[in-house]
């Protein structure tokens, strides 16, 4: 059954292009979450062997400190970085908490700074990457609402939302052949009481 539905104008579904393109996703899912992509495999597993050094001498210095229960969300964060499918995120935020919690201990000062750089670099190429991917987009999306052809695509899409959900039958013959009805409005089954 058709809805009525107010639409924006076509003036202003144009000016809310760049908006509609940003907000669609965040700018990080535009690009591969897989570290390997931002990050050489040597640092990689540089920042994977300062990790775990730097996380068996802070669990010590955790529990000389009186921090004992501080251990399990620094296993936790270590383990999530430490996992052979962690993303960018996992990663970059693992050694960002082991790092921070062998400062607060003051342990391995260079192996945290270097991890600590490390982290860094990774995040901030892929979010480099990640930024110049959503501007293209945006451009892109700019462009096509400002064409007849985006507008075109866009009018059909309205008219299918007004149009509602539609349902084909499709019917097999004894013969083999088959038979395909037009599409007709979807009409939900009313519960019976």
């Amino acid at each position: 059954m058709p809805r009525p539905i107010s639409w924006p104008t076509r003036e202003e579904w144009q000016a809310k292009a760049e908006q509609s393109e940003r907000t669609s996703c965040f700018a990080r899912e535009r690009v591969s979450s897989d570290p390997a992509e931002w990050l050489g495999t040597d640092q990689i597993a540089e920042g994977r062997v300062a990790a775990a050094k730097l996380v068996r001498a802070t669990r010590i210095a955790l529990g000389k400190a009186g921090l004992a229960g501080e251990r399990s969300s620094l296993n936790q964060w270590y383990r999530d970085a430490a996992d052979e499918g962690a993303t960018v995120d996992d990663l970059a935020s693992g050694w960002f908490h082991v790092t921070r919690y062998a400062r607060m201990v003051q342990v391995m000062p260079e192996a945290a700074d270097r991890l600590a750089v490390l982290g860094e670099a990774l995040r901030t190429a892929r979010d480099a990457a990640a930024e110049a991917v959503e501007e293209k987009a945006v451009a892109t999306a700019v462009a096509t609402r400002a064409s007849d052809e985006g507008w075109a695509k866009e009018l059909e899409r309205r008219a299918r939302v007004e149009r509602g959900p539609q349902v084909t039958t499709i019917t097999v013959h004894q013969d083999g052949s088959s038979t395909v009805s037009a599409p007709v409005p979807f009409q939900p089954p009313w519960p019976s009481y």
